[in-house]
């Protein structure tokens, strides 16, 4: 065939390639995707009327002309001020037509940033408190109109006006603009997977993002180890031409989960996949609820300690969670404690005293404990004794149990919230006071607001100014977009391993039928491994895996590189094998094995 043909059909192929991508991009940022049909209104057909915002100074909300787009009219919002919580200023719109449980519903919205940088979040939930929330999606928005779609189930019935949607607006320096908001019930007439997902991302997710190289190089520096090996006959001659197999059998980064004593302690089918599961993929956990003051003090005495024996004589390390945790829920201090805040000396007192319970019980058996827990938003009990008292109690607590490492523990800190700077500021204050403060809890709870891999190095980097080490405490993706929560759970668990000041990463669950958020879960509910967790697996036990073979030269030596951890060595001459347990540390010396 002529060349020239086939170069102008390789070109012709081209255009028709780019026009057709050209078009899928136009179409998503401001020429439209059609709607699916049917559905509902959620709270009306006029959204621009529906949604409104309280009077602020600190953010302006006005209503303005679009064209070109599929909408005539759209919000253009300023934030001017600081605000202390996002929702503080909202767009709320409360629902018209009633709402039952596990109904499918169906947002979608355009939006683009006028600043350099612009972000909110949509919420669906109760219209007043305790403001139990169904979803909840942030994002960072882009520079052109760009279309969002999501599809969520409802976890509750809602009545008329018990629902409310939301999007949260108080965040400052930045400007925006909202449109071509619908919200739509489809009831049991259309599966999830049926509804677009369209929008959410994050920047540096492509396979050959920048970021990945130099994260790479870290990994290989920080965790890894130079593992020599000598083998020696009887008289200590060395040995060359001796087959050698290293077989890592226990990584020495602590990888993790929270669990359930529960199910560790139970005997059903469920129970027996939970306990085989836990000790075949994790190496340290934290009790998710039982050695908190109100379960311990109420019911889990017992079984927490016995959970806690069970982990330990499986060579699985426990955290403890929590100390003081003073959050409005009634379930975070036990009944009596509120009563006290209205007395500072009988509250001291009954602190204390939990603090003697529960640690004279636990004392050197766990390796580190959350003595202070969302101290940033939660601030009932240091309102009325001072914020300095927690300096007091980290050293009360090191003085009860001196093993442990004390920890302090918060949310929202690694870009899905805004509390970094109060959380970084009360560390401060704590070392300045002398607390015994010996590592910074991260707790890592993302949904669709998900922070790009290059902010959250430099986020890890910003705490790790502070000199002490940092742990990766409640990692969990709640969306069920499966393959945007994969990629992010690679991502992240790439760029913790990758900073030399994480020590550990631990999940907030792992399990379907024992996970406070299930569509977070790394396991459904029948045990079937979700994408999240293959990738999970790949990376522990594949990629930052070590095995190795190789013969010894002529002196007897053999060599390679190793991720830091547990190992077995095989060494086999002949009809003779030699087998010997090792730990490869990065002060590792030469580990010599004598054949008979």
């Amino acid at each position: 065939m002529n060349a020239c043909l086939i170069g102008k059909g390789y070109r012709l192929f081209l255009l028709l390639a780019f026009a057709v991508v050209f078009l899928g991009f136009v179409a998503n940022q401001g020429m439209g995707l059609a709607l699916p049909d049917g559905g509902t209104d959620v709270v009306g057909a006029n959204t621009i009327t529906a949604f409104a915002a309280a009077s602020s100074k600190a953010v302006q909300v006005e209503q303005i002309a679009v064209t070109g787009q599929s909408f005539t009219r759209a919000w253009r919002i300023s934030g001017l001020q600081v605000l202390s919580q996002p929702y503080d200023v909202q767009l709320s719109a409360s629902n018209t037509v009633p709402i039952r449980k596990n109904d499918l519903l169906f947002l979608q919205f355009w939006a683009r940033r006028l600043s350099s940088t612009a972000r909110t979040e949509f919420v669906f939930e109760l219209s007043a408190a305790p403001y139990d929330k169904t979803m909840t999606a942030g994002l960072r928005l882009n520079a052109l109109w760009t279309l969002y779609s999501l599809p969520f189930r409802a976890d509750r019935d809602y009545a008329l006006g018990q629902g409310s949607a939301r999007f949260r607006l108080g965040y400052n320096n930045q400007r925006f603009e909202l449109g071509g908001v619908v919200l739509k019930n489809f009831a049991h007439t259309k599966k999830l997977e049926q509804l677009p997902f369209l929008g959410f991302s994050y920047d540096g997710r492509e396979a050959n993002a920048s970021w990945r190289a130099a994260a790479e190089a870290r990994i290989k520096q920080i965790r890894q180890a130079d593992f020599r090996v000598r083998v020696v006959d009887a008289n200590q001659k060395p040995v060359s031409g001796a087959k050698i197999q290293l077989e890592m059998t226990r990584h020495t980064f602590p990888f993790g989960s929270a669990v359930a004593a529960e199910q560790l302690l139970g005997t059903s089918s469920d129970s027996q996949k939970y306990k085989k599961t836990v000790l075949q993929i994790f190496n340290r956990v934290v009790l998710e609820n039982d050695l908190k003051w109100t379960d311990w003090e109420s019911y889990s005495r017992t079984r927490a300690l016995q959970a806690i024996e069970y982990l330990t004589r499986n060579n699985i390390a426990v955290r403890g969670h929590n100390l003081v945790w003073a959050c409005p829920d009634v379930n975070c201090l036990p009944a009596d404690v509120p009563a006290l805040l209205a007395n500072p000396a009988a509250l001291r007192t009954r602190i204390d005293s939990h603090f003697v319970d529960i640690l004279a019980a636990t004392k050197g058996k766990l390796v580190e404990w959350d003595v202070v827990n969302e101290p940033s938003a939660n601030k009932r009990i240091t309102s009325v004794l001072g914020e300095d008292e927690m300096a007091l109690w980290y050293k009360r607590v090191k003085q009860l149990d001196p093993r442990a490492k004390l920890f302090i523990n918060d949310y929202g800190n690694l870009g899905e919230g805004e509390l970094d700077v109060e959380y970084k500021r009360i560390i401060k204050r704590l070392l300045a006071l002398g607390a015994p403060l010996e590592g910074i809890g991260l707790q890592a709870h993302f949904a669709l607001q998900l922070t790009p891999p290059e902010e959250l190095h430099t986020r890890l980097e910003d705490f790790a100014k502070l000199g002490l080490p940092l742990a990766i405490t409640e990692f969990d993706i709640n969306i069920n977009n499966e393959a945007l929560q994969a990629d992010y759970t690679r991502d992240f668990l790439t760029v913790a391993f990758a900073n030399p000041h994480v020590t550990s990463f631990l999940m907030w669950g792992f399990w379907a039928g024992r996970h406070w958020l299930p569509s977070a879960a790394m396991y459904r509910q029948d045990w079937s491994i979700k994408p999240n967790g293959q990738v999970f697996k790949d990376l522990v036990f594949d990629k930052w895996w070590t095995k190795a073979n190789g013969q010894t030269n002529n002196n007897g030596q053999f060599g390679t590189r190793g991720f830091m951890g547990d190992y077995k060595i095989t060494v086999t001459l002949g009809d003779k094998t030699v087998s010997r347990a090792v730990k490869l540390e990065k002060t590792s010396a030469e580990f010599v094995v004598k054949l008979p």
